[in-house]
């Protein structure tokens, strides 16, 4: 077992997911760098809605990963971002809309993970209260074991 594996559990574990050194390595890898890097970004920049296309799925599924949700995505994040929350923004709402069944799971700044399926319809959405500055890693998957074009959104709020 190698050393990511090992802190990939111990991070799991202390988010409060039950979560073994044999299950972390079914997990997705957030200490690698995401797919595409979004830099930083500002609560302000974020208070209109952005949107970035990406391809959801992929082959790590998530039920044996121990996170508490089912679906499929690549084991690097889709996307990262630093967030910089001057302290006005509330809410960091982070949602997907896609052409198939998609599932989102977010890795916050804190290291928390944040998994959703089917907020609105099949789309996924992860609503992140009082979001601290730092790094966010964003998986898009799918329920299934297929892919589909879809598009994330990110968004700030005041409440």
């Amino acid at each position: 077992m190698n050393f990511k594996v090992l802190l990939a559990a111990a991070a799991l574990a202390g988010a409060g997911q039950f979560v073994t050194p044999d299950t972390a390595e079914a997990c997705p890898q957030w200490q690698l760098s995401g797919r595409a890097n979004l830099g930083v970004l500002g609560g302000g920049y974020l208070y209109s809605p952005r949107h970035w296309n990406v391809v959801a799925g992929g082959s790590t599924n998530l039920s044996y990963c121990g996170l508490g949700g089912f679906g499929y995505v690549v084991d690097q994040p889709d996307f990262e971002f630093q967030f910089q929350n001057d302290g006005n923004y509330g809410r960091l709402e982070i949602s997907v809309n896609g052409y198939c069944d998609t599932v989102l799971l977010v890795n916050d700044a804190y290291g928390n993970w944040h998994f959703n399926d089917d907020h609105n319809g099949l789309n996924p959405q992860v609503d992140i209260w009082g979001p601290a500055s730092g790094t966010y890693d964003v998986w898009v998957g799918t329920y299934g074991t297929g892919t589909c074009n879809a598009t994330l959104e990110l968004e700030t709020w005041n409440h």
